[in-house]
């Protein structure tokens, strides 16, 4: 089914100092929208209520004055009535339902139920109503029409209680809005063409529609304070929304000229998908080779999934025309390009190549080369290992920000780097088909470390050609030595403390590491 909107995005400075944004969605002249179709800008959407199952909503052109036209405006082609011919035309464009709202479910194309008391709050499941929920709080203009006599209202999702009349404004089309007057029981004496306001609460989803009938809506504007975090809405190939509901469907952002420390923010919506466990994922990817440009994103409870760019992704994105997207699970409603400060510059880089010694399983083996990279032959779930407590001592790695791997080509496996410190195992994920896996220490306490590692998910060889941390750019009052000193004569144990001999075979513990006798 065919669910398009335009979308407009507007920044504008509100009275004083504090920023405003404002986004605006339509409907499509010529667009089909049935049950579930969601209008959606960046911070807020609105879904269609279960009308019919056999009928999208009815989609309608309203003649209009100034006042509306200014605000919910478009033009379209319209048939003139004494010549034939098709002439543009400013009109906007509505939507309106087949069925009156009811508390029950559809039974075939007709809804069941009763009709919204406010005392018992029983909120429509089936016929026209309208679902609007904003990310934050701010205030809602709708364009709607209202016919005489029916009520009107506004209700929160979370309890079913209907806003009060005082905190509704309506107001009627004309060269100039004229105010309308909601009687105590939400009616008005007229039917009215015009705009709906109310204030909202972020996270809340306000339930908007009649009693009696059916309310015709024509999108929405909302206004919220703080600024946006977006500077650019981007336009998409295939235009958005998109329901991914399996590989095939992709998307293109052809941007260009993108840097690192700035990012992608996908507005997402989870879809149901048979078989499919892990909930909704975007995945962005090269546009070049559709190599994946990290792990997939998991949109958070706002529904919004973030790509920050590095300078890795930055040179792929710039070089191959922008960005390719697919996922799984998930409905992308809109995507952002959000501006930022480049990071600072990184401190020193620490090697530590030379302490990878040991694998965790004797069947891997590694080779440390003349160039200074090291092959490792790995299988699954096995590692390449560096011991770095001395004498049961840890070392002490909380002056660095973060552990790179550097791999000379693209893996075929996916990676993961561990550290395991006196309290805690550590680890971060990377994708098969990438050349650098970065551990950034955010937030972690790495004052206490005894081993690091990489880690392949299946048989592999990879050839890494660095291994380093990146010292902390404000320095380090004291530089922990990474170095220790391998006493070839020192006793030999097992994993269980026990002193073995030199020809003991597996894991053993000698000067603090880890290693393999075969």
């Amino acid at each position: 089914m065919k669910k398009i909107f335009t979308l407009f995005a507007v920044a504008v400075m509100a009275m004083g100092v504090q920023a405003q944004t404002t986004e605006k969605a339509l409907f499509e002249n010529g667009g089909a929208y049935g049950n579930g179709a969601s209008v959606a800008t960046a911070n807020c959407k609105v879904v269609l209520g279960n009308d019919r199952t056999t009928k999208d909503y009815d989609l309608k052109l309203s003649t209009c004055k100034a006042y509306c036209a200014e605000l919910f405006g478009q033009q379209v082609m319209v048939e003139n009535s004494e010549t034939g011919e098709m002439e543009e035309k400013t009109r906007v464009v509505y939507v309106v339902g087949n069925q009156n709202p009811k508390d029950g479910e559809l039974d075939g194309d007709k809804s069941t139920g009763s009709g919204y008391k406010p005392e018992s709050a029983n909120l429509p499941q089936s016929g026209t109503y309208y679902m609007i929920t904003p990310a934050k709080d701010g205030h809602i203009v709708t364009f709607i029409v209202l016919n005489a006599s029916k009520n009107l209202y506004v209700c929160k999702g979370s309890d079913g209680t209907n806003l009060a009349k005082a905190d509704l404004t309506l107001k009627a089309d004309g060269e100039e809005p004229a105010d309308v007057t909601l009687n105590d029981d939400f009616t008005v004496d007229e039917k009215m063409t015009g705009t709906l306001e109310f204030d909202v609460t972020g996270g809340e989803t306000y339930y908007v529609f009649c009693t009696g009938s059916k309310l015709s809506f024509g999108g929405y504007i909302y206004t919220f304070e703080g600024g946006s975090e977006t500077g650019e809405t981007l336009q998409t190939d295939p235009a958005l929304p998109l329901v991914f509901d399996s590989w095939d469907v992709n998307f293109l952002i052809p941007k260009t000229n993108v840097k690192a420390g700035e990012k992608f923010v996908f507005s997402c919506e989870p879809v149901e998908v048979a078989g499919w466990e892990w909930g909704p994922q975007v995945l962005p990817k090269s546009n070049a080779d559709w190599s994946d440009l990290g792990p997939a994103l998991i949109p958070d409870a706002s529904g919004k999934a973030t790509f920050e760019i590095t300078e890795e992704y930055a040179t792929v994105i710039n070089s191959n025309g922008g960005l390719r997207v697919q996922g799984m699970g998930v409905k992308v409603n809109a995507v952002e390009y959000v501006g930022g400060t480049p990071p600072a510059p990184e401190g020193d880089k620490v090697s530590i190549i030379d302490k990878f010694t040991g694998t965790w399983n004797p069947s891997e083996t590694i080779a440390h080369n003349a160039d200074g990279s090291i092959t490792f032959n790995s299988v699954a779930w096995g590692g390449v290992s560096a011991w770095l407590a001395e004498n049961d001592i840890p070392v002490d790695w909380s002056g660095y920000t973060k552990l790179v791997f550097e791999y000379a080509e693209p893996t075929t496996v996916n990676t993961q780097g561990f550290v395991q410190t006196t309290s805690e195992n550590i680890t971060w994920w990377g994708n098969a088909g990438i050349t650098k896996l970065e551990c950034p220490f955010d937030g972690k306490d790495l004052s206490q470390v005894n081993q690091v590692a990489l880690q392949a998910s299946d048989v592999a060889t990879i050839v890494i050609t660095e291994i380093y941390l990146v010292q902390n750019a404000e320095g380090i009052e004291e530089r922990v030595s990474l170095t220790n000193t391998f006493d070839v004569n020192a006793p030999v144990y097992n994993l269980a403390g026990m002193r073995v001999g030199k020809d003991y075979k597996g894991i053993v513990i000698q000067n603090g590491r880890k290693y393999i006798l075969k």
